[in-house]
């Protein structure tokens, strides 16, 4: 098992760090590297990206100082990793001859590729000088326009004044007939009150005048208690385990009801025995991320090489997982003493 360490760059540049492994026994040349992200099992791709499927990345530049390997790694490695600080990896290198892996720890601050600008400093002088840029030459002034004197106003005669002649244009014009009014039919409206009143005191007998037969209520809130606790059951259970054919509509469905740590631990049980190792790894991996000390715990041993037990749905005993479930679970319930000695017994 290898301990790999990812921390900041010794230049400070953002999207730049140093990765050291310890413990690789094997040379470095043709290191391929793969990274799987814990909580849903996908592994990185070329671009940044998650796929379901391993990729496998050519590593140059790492070099041996004594039992280390060193090297510097750039925003295709770092800036994935550092997206998420609450997510858990895993890396795996291999080369020709061996394969080997662990689980990586992200110390201090770093920063990734697009998270800090670069400005230009302001202290920097240009190189050149610029050139002096000539005046634009001076424009003759246009000349103004000749004045255009405003058409004369015709005023009214004496023998024909303005008034007479808009009462001749007046009387020209021809005169409007007044257009005779409808009469209001009243009948279509009378029926529609008589309809309205009918049913009114149609619905007035119905539901007052009419004897009610019904069956008295009081026994109805009787299967209230039930339905209520088949709430949590119903959405995160064995059964609704078994029903359900997708994985992460289930977990979705689970998580949403707000289920309580011993039925979390339930439905993992469950799925352990159908073999939906999916739901087991992202049920575990959410709740103890979230904050919750009795799961974490209980995911610490599935990697515990005390408590490992093969066939399951962890592949083999990590003891550096296992440590750092441990410090969840310890994070969130420090009585915890049996996690506080397994925890001091893992660490190197």
């Amino acid at each position: 098992m290898l301990r790999i360490e990812l921390t900041a760059a010794a230049s400070g540049q953002p999207g730049h760090g140093e990765l050291t492994v310890h413990g690789w026994p094997g040379g470095t040349d043709g290191l391929e590297l793969s990274v799987l992200r814990n909580q849903d099992s996908l592994y990185l791709e070329a671009g940044g990206g998650w796929d379901s499927l391993p990729v496998w990345h050519a590593i140059d530049g790492l070099e041996r100082r004594g039992e280390l390997l060193v090297g510097s790694v750039g925003p295709w490695l770092v800036d994935p990793l550092v997206r998420d600080p609450k997510m858990v990896y895993r890396l795996q290198l291999r080369d020709a001859g061996q394969s080997d892996g662990g689980v990586l720890r992200i110390v201090g601050n770093i920063l990734s590729s697009p998270a800090v600008g670069h400005p230009q400093p302001l202290n920097e002088q240009p190189r050149h000088a610029p050139e002096p840029v000539a005046a634009p030459p001076e424009l003759e002034p246009e000349p103004e326009p000749p004045a255009v004197e405003p058409p004369p106003v015709e005023t009214p005669r004496p023998d024909r004044p303005l008034v007479a002649e808009r009462d001749e244009e007046f009387r020209a014009a021809p005169a409007l007939k007044p257009q005779p009014r409808k009469p209001v039919r009243w009948l279509p409206l009378a029926l529609g009150l008589v309809l309205l009143l009918g049913i009114g005191l149609a619905a007035y007998w119905y539901f007052v005048l009419r004897p009610h037969t019904q069956t008295p209520v009081a026994a109805a809130p009787a299967a209230a208690p039930a339905a209520a606790a088949g709430g949590e059951a119903g959405a995160c259970a064995g059964t609704a385990l078994a029903e359900s054919g997708d994985d992460l509509t289930f977990i979705q469905a689970c998580l949403k009801s707000n289920p309580s740590s011993a039925r979390v631990l339930e439905v993992i049980d469950a799925a352990k025995q159908a073999r939906r190792c999916g739901v087991v790894q992202r049920l575990y991996a959410h709740k103890a991320q979230a904050g919750d000390a009795a799961i974490a715990f209980a995911y610490a041993r599935e990697y515990d090489p005390q408590t490992f037990k093969a066939g399951g749905c962890v592949e083999s005993a990590d003891a550096e997982t296992a440590a750092y479930w441990y410090e969840i679970a310890l994070a969130n319930d420090a009585g915890n003493a049996e996690a506080k000695q397994r925890l001091e017994a893992l660490k190197p």
